[in-house]
């Protein structure tokens, strides 16, 4: 059995994914058109699991090996 964490809503989320999404844009540059806070931890007042779920948008998956 996977046991999944609920916890009440943490008000340092968009700040931590901010400070994610900083390090994919400097990482990605131009490569990356979005990088969206996305899933449970992005609607404030809920609770979630603890962790921040970021969808990036690329111009183009290749080469996929700098992607990774």
């Amino acid at each position: 059995m996977i046991e999944v964490e609920i916890v009440a809503y943490d008000p340092s989320w968009p700040e931590r994914y901010r400070a994610l999404a900083a390090l994919l844009s400097d990482a990605l540059g131009t490569r990356a058109i979005a990088i969206d806070h996305i899933g449970s931890t992005s609607i404030p007042g809920i609770a979630a699991k603890p962790i921040i779920d970021i969808q990036v948008t690329v111009t183009d998956f290749d080469p996929f090996d700098e992607l990774r």
